[in-house]
This record gives C-alpha cells, structure tokens and sequence, in this order.
C-alpha cells in the first residue's frame, strides 16, 4: 500500500491589489481635504490682509513765520541771496538791479578766492568797452576787502529780449 505522501500545502492565494488600492485612494482622499482646507483659510487670511483700512494721518506742513538767511561763511549761502555783502559800488553801465545782481556774484567770488569782507564802498567798477550793436559791453570791477587786498574780474553783460545776463571772469 501506498502511502499518501505529504505534500505542501499550498499556501491560499488572496488578492491584495484591491486592498492596495483601496489604502492609496484613501491616503490621496485626505491629502486633498487637507490641501483644500488649508488653501481655504490661506485665502481667507490672505484676502483680509489686503482689504484692510490703514489709517492715514493727515498732516499739515508748518511753515516758519520768519526765515532767517544763512551768514557768508555758511556753506548754504548762495550767489543771489544777499547774506550781507551791502549795496554794490557806483559805476557801471547797468541798472541799479543789474549792477546789484553783478556784486552778488562778484562779491562771492572774491570771497572764494579769500576776500575776507568785501568793501562796496572802496570797490570800483570801469567800463572796459562800451555796448556794441549786439547789446554786449565789458566791465572791470575791482573788489576791495576788508584786509586790504584787492581782486579783479572782467564783467561781460549780454543784452537780449528778456534782460541781461553777464559772465564774471577773474583777471590775475
């Protein structure tokens, strides 16, 4: 007699791919519920960032009752504010604003070049060459100072339509 031999159990064959599937499907489900509620409340939060009223003070600016100019030796003082450089000296062939103009400039001029308080009063002005037909004339001005020295520069005016202009060159 034969004996049965014993054979392997075959082990049961159980189809997981569905449970598999089944996991995946609900692992990407609670992804998107969660991507969904936290891009909801982002935009929600983001969205009332941006709709929020800021306060704006108004401001009103104030302006000095008196301004009081800068002196001739502050670094502010500029050609054309008279900072107390007086009354420009007699002569010329200008106008009393012109002649006033042209020592501005000249007087700070010769400021830069050392003149430590020009001197209108000893300060002479020549006529160099007289108006040509273009409305063009040459004038030499002669700043005294305060110490004594003394500096020279050549005035050209330039008559046109709208006034005068003039270009200062200092003479050695």
């Amino acid at each position: 007699m034969e004996t049965p031999q014993p054979s392997p159990e075959m082990p049961v064959k159980t189809n997981r791919t569905p449970l598999l599937i089944a996991a995946i499907a609900i692992v990407l489900c609670c992804f998107c519920v969660v991507v969904a509620v936290v891009g909801f409340y982002s935009y929600f939060t983001i969205r009332s960032v941006e709709t929020q009223v800021i306060p704006v003070e108004k401001v009103t600016p104030s302006i000095p009752d008196e301004i009081t100019p800068p002196s001739s030796d502050s670094p502010l003082a500029t050609p054309g504010f008279d900072p107390g450089v007086g009354e420009p000296p007699a002569g010329g062939l200008g106008n009393d604003i012109l002649r006033k103009d042209t020592w501005q400039y000249v007087a700070f001029a010769a400021m830069g070049q050392g003149c430590d308080n020009p001197m209108a009063d000893d300060s002479t002005i020549e006529v160099l060459q007289e108006p040509d037909a273009n409305g063009i004339w040459l004038e030499k001005w002669t700043v005294t100072c305060q110490s004594g020295d003394s500096y020279a520069y050549e005035v050209e005016y330039i008559l046109d339509a709208t006034g005068a202009t003039f270009n200062i060159k200092a003479l050695p």
